[in-house]
């Protein structure tokens, strides 16, 4: 009983859900230890638990026995209880863990209908998140991106054949999808687009185009029609503003001086010819006690 499908599941294109899983595969999987360890009585939020905790990487079978991974495991399992469309959306839209994220995407690839598989799935191509790939000899390094994009175009993905799905141009001349597909580049191409507009029309307005003057008022860019040569003047004259005055600098000097006294200029002095004498080779060092004697005298 615990490899019967429930009994309120509906059938997923004519057929029972989870013979969208080979019958080779899906025997593998029943034998697994971990189906009949972890995978028994589970509820959508355990299975959305497990996926969080155990699940290290995304893929089909391995080795040589052809093992089937937990990621697979986890699919079936979700095949088999048909979770609620609010809670796969749930899954697909979790950015804290993203392997739950490639468990929805992938079970929303098997199950969905074409047009909401690519508004589902789409929004996935900006996630960048590296992922764990394990293949049937060894491990590789994708990405989100690349893994639904996989999904999207190929037939088969972590060694499971997926139904067929439209091209994307298909739908959109049937009316089931709105225009091409926005990416995240579509933004920032537009707002460069249009800030080049704007520099085109200040230029106009500039040369003396009271069209291109009324357009940049509109847009809100009236700060665009000063004048180039305004902005050095006015950049000029602050400038001017922050460096100090003939006046001041005079003063400074004149502090300068103030702050040093007299003996400081004697010490100055003395340690001088001092360095001097001990570069020399007739140095003698009595020369210092002369000079301190000499400068006795002096000041009495």
């Amino acid at each position: 009983m615990a490899n019967v499908t429930d009994p309120l599941a509906r059938a997923i294109h004519g057929t029972n859900p989870q013979n969208l899983i080979e019958y080779i595969t899906r025997q593998k999987i029943y034998d697994s230890q971990y189906w009949k360890e972890e995978c028994f009585g589970l509820s959508a939020v355990d299975i959305t638990e497990k996926a969080a905790l155990q699940i290290k990487a995304v893929g089909g079978s391995y080795g040589g026995n052809s093992k089937p991974t937990r990621f697979l495991c986890l699919v079936l399992k979700m095949l088999q209880i048909q979770p609620d469309e609010e809670i796969v959306e749930e899954l697909i839209s979790n950015e804290d863990f993203k392997y739950v994220r490639a468990l929805g995407a992938f079970y929303m690839r098997l199950t969905g209908r074409p047009a909401e598989i690519y508004e589902q799935l789409e929004p996935l191509l900006n996630d960048y998140r590296p992922l764990r790939r394990r293949d049937m000899t060894d491990w590789t390094l994708t990405t989100m991106d690349g893994f639904v994009d996989d999904l999207l175009t190929q037939d088969r993905v972590c060694g499971i054949a997926l139904p067929r799905l439209p091209k994307r141009e298909v739908l959109e001349e049937a009316g089931y999808l709105d225009g091409p597909r926005r990416s995240a580049m579509m933004q920032i191409m537009e707002e460069e687009s249009a800030q080049g507009v704007e520099n085109a029309l200040a230029k106009l307005a500039r040369d003396g185009n009271a069209a291109a003057r009324e357009a940049l008022i509109q847009r809100g860019k009236g700060e665009l029609l000063e004048d180039e040569k305004e902005k050095e003047a006015a950049r000029s004259k602050s400038r001017d503003n922050n460096m100090p005055e003939d006046g001041e600098d005079k003063e400074m000097d004149e502090r300068r001086d103030q702050s040093q006294s007299p003996g400081d200029d004697e010490d100055n002095y003395r340690r001088e010819r001092r360095r001097s004498r001990s570069r020399s080779r007739s140095y003698d060092p009595y020369d210092d006690d002369r000079d301190r004697d000499r400068d006795r005298d002096r000041k009495k």
